[in-house]
């Protein structure tokens, strides 16, 4: 052995082992001086392979076997024609591409089954060859032109020189009496009436029988933000086209709310801003601190949007930062074509609005609100409840109606800019719906104020009268001026959660200060059996109001106390919403808890609806109508209906249901007059009916 040994350590174990140890001499020179590795030879240039020579199996049998070979002579045909033939012009005509084919039907030959036919295997196969081609066309760059032109005349002098001839006179006197004959007909019938418009009523007097049919236009869902949740509110843009909000609610537990505490992104509370052009994806997003259960665009101010949340505080949105996005509902061909390639790269998202406003939770409501109404234009209120002279040309006002029976008073005006009104907002007046007795407060429901005295007056104003308010129980109209009753604007009606229908005055002595005084009710209407749902003034007759509650609804009239004008049959599901026609006196809808809506059309029927319909798979929760004007006088009404599974459903009117019908409106008046005075009648026998009752137990009695 060696006196000293060689230790390698192989931390890679390249040799195999982590260390190893040579003890002879061979082992270290083989270790320390590996041997190198014998060159390799060089490749050899590769040759080119040839084919191998073909060795047959068979194959070439198949292939003759399906060669044609010719077992007959050539058949020699010969043509002749004249020489007098050549060259002869030719006549072409049109003819229809029709005129080559000829019908051959088929028919029984008996020749044919004389006749063997050999049995061929045969197989074809055809492929197309590939070509690529190009073409290029001439690119003309646009311009901008203008062309002006003016109609052919005669000059001055030729036009003198016909009136002045013998011919205009002779033909004049020729046709004088044609020239009398058609100016006696002008005289007695109009010439330029449109005999299309007379049509009309023709025409629905075909389709009065007819099955009424309701068209979906178009249904919205969003699947993230509102699928498998109530559509609660929905309002139409009152001057976008095409353009609608919806707000959804979750349907959760008190405890499953209360889980989620004041964190917003957990509750995702959203308004969504829906385009009619688009029903995938929503064009706005309104985020919101809670559930909104209800909301309105300001209807002069669109790009303001104020909402009720279910927590009793009271939201602002402002969206004029977002109003071409609006605008641009619908693209042109060329605009999509021109932007194909950024669409694929980009994804749109739809933009989250923060609300700009939200008001004191101190301040607010107690319970969630369940209703919220703009003022009409030239209509302001004090912070003492009554409406002032000279009000503002803006809308800034609005009230809101919740659970706890209070009614608050809302003004923009309360800070000097919008959004000093962040968490500093309170109403400016606050109302008590409470019983007569003063013993207990309402949980309101729904709310309808006066607005069609204003419209009317405002229609008035623009044809130059002046608006003014009178102290006065009548409205009085003369040349110059349009008085309105303040104290009838002041009044207006309330639905409970108990099924009451309240008439109220919020003009009364009672203050702030002075709550628990008196009451601001003045009626108080029993007859449903559940919650009203729902409260309509009738476009036509304001006095008329549509309630709609449990399992039925009414119909009522402002100033007559002694009940409704009209009760519908009980329903075998509850009701949940009423919208009157715009353009028909006597026509509304009601939606039911079953997904359907019924059509009520009083001039055919008034015991049963005229037609009821099925639109969707859940309650319908919502009804709400919009008509657009086009300009060849034909209105289009749509229909936008929510239900419990997050879907919003817009449904087109029919023209049956849009076009008035004649004498309609008198035909309607008239039928709520006789109600009324029925509806006397019957008040009055029962006092009568009472007084026999009470003397026939009177003489009962001495008898016995």
């Amino acid at each position: 052995p060696l006196e000293e040994i060689l230790v390698v350590y192989d931390p890679t174990y390249y040799y195999g082992q982590n260390y190893f140890v040579c003890v002879t001499e061979e082992a270290v020179e083989l270790i320390l001086h590996p041997p190198k590795p014998e060159q390799e030879d060089k490749e050899e240039k590769k040759k080119k392979e040839r084919p191998a020579e073909w060795i047959s199996l068979g194959s070439e049998n198949e292939i003759d076997i399906e060669k044609v070979i010719l077992n007959r002579d050539y058949i020699h045909v010969e043509i002749s024609k004249k020489l007098l033939e050549f060259s002869k012009p030719c006549r072409f005509g049109d003819r229809d591409a029709n005129d080559t084919y000829f019908e051959y039907k088929s028919f029984k030959d008996p020749n044919i089954e004389e006749i063997e036919c050999l049995q061929i295997n045969k197989g074809i196969q055809a492929i197309p060859e590939l070509v690529d081609d190009a073409t290029q066309v001439d690119w003309y760059r646009p311009v901008n032109s203008a062309v002006q032109y003016e109609s052919r005349s005669y000059p001055a002098k030729d036009i003198d020189a016909i009136k002045n001839s013998d011919e205009l006179a002779n033909f004049v006197k020729k046709n004088i009496y044609n020239f009398e004959k058609a100016m006696q007909e002008n005289s007695l019938l109009n010439i330029f009436v449109d005999e299309f418009q007379d049509l009309g009523d023709e025409e629905m007097n075909i389709e009065h029988n007819m099955h009424i049919n309701l068209q979906e236009y178009q249904s919205f869902t969003d699947l993230q933000h509102s699928k498998d949740r109530p559509v609660i509110c929905i309002d139409w843009h009152p001057v976008q086209m095409g353009i609608l909000g919806v707000s959804c609610v979750k349907s959760l537990t008190f405890d499953e709310r209360a889980a989620t505490g004041l964190n917003v992104k957990l509750k995702d509370s959203l308004i969504l801003i829906w385009s009619l052009f688009d029903p995938i994806h929503p064009l706005l997003l309104l985020e919101a601190p809670d559930d909104i259960m209800s909301f309105q665009f300001n209807p002069q101010n669109p790009n303001i949007i104020a909402g009720g949340c279910i927590n009793g505080q009271v939201v602002l949105w402002d969206i004029s930062e977002y109003q071409e996005k609006l605008k641009m509902t619908r693209k042109s061909k060329l605009s999509v074509a021109n932007n194909l390639k950024s669409t694929k790269e980009k994804t749109t998202e739809t933009p989250i609005i923060k609300y700009m406003v939200v008001s004191s939770i101190e301040h607010s409501h107690k319970m969630t609100i369940t209703t919220l109404q703009w003022f009409p234009k030239h209509m302001e209120i004090s912070n003492n409840g009554e409406l002032l002279d000279e009000p503002c040309e803006e809308v800034n006002q609005f009230l809101t109606g919740s659970l706890d029976g209070q009614i608050y008073f809302w003004d923009l005006r309360f800070k000097k800019e919008l959004k000093m009104l962040d968490l500093t907002w309170r109403p400016s007046l606050k109302i008590a719906i409470s019983s007569l007795d003063n013993t207990y407060d309402y949980g309101i429901m729904c709310i309808n104020i006066q607005k069609s005295i204003i419209y009317e007056a405002d229609k008035k104003k623009d044809k130059g009268k002046s608006l003014k308010f009178s102290d006065k129980a009548s409205e009085k109209e003369d040349g110059s001026n349009f008085e309105i009753d303040k104290k009838q604007l002041c009044k207006f009606f309330c639905g409970t959660e108990d099924g009451d229908l309240i008439y109220a005055n919020w003009l009364s002595s009672e203050t702030v200060e002075d709550k628990g005084s008196s009451s601001v009710v003045e009626n108080v209407f029993e007859g449903h059996y559940g919650p009203i749902c729902d409260i309509k003034r009738s476009p036509f007759f304001p006095t008329i109001i549509l309630s709609v509650g449990g399992k039925s609804f009414r119909l009522w009239k402002e100033g007559v106390s002694d009940g409704p004008l009209l009760t519908s049959p009980l329903s075998t599901v509850n009701l949940t919403s009423g919208e009157w026609s715009p353009t028909r006196p006597g026509v509304f809808f009601i939606g039911k808890r079953d997904g359907t809506i019924e059509i009520w059309d009083l001039i055919d029927r008034s015991n049963a609806a005229t037609s009821c319909q099925n639109i969707s798979s859940t309650g319908v929760t919502f009804l709400t109508i919009h008509q657009y004007k086009n300009k060849n006088r034909t209105n289009r009404q749509f229909l936008a209906s929510g239900d419990d599974d997050g879907t919003l459903h817009v449904i087109e009117i029919p023209k049956n249901l849009t076009k008035i019908k004649r004498n309609e409106k008198s035909l309607m008046k008239n039928f709520f007059e006789r109600e009324e005075s029925r509806l006397r009648y019957v008040t009055e026998r029962k006092v009568v009916r009472a007084k026999e009752k009470d003397a026939y137990d009177i003489e009962h009695t001495e008898v016995i």
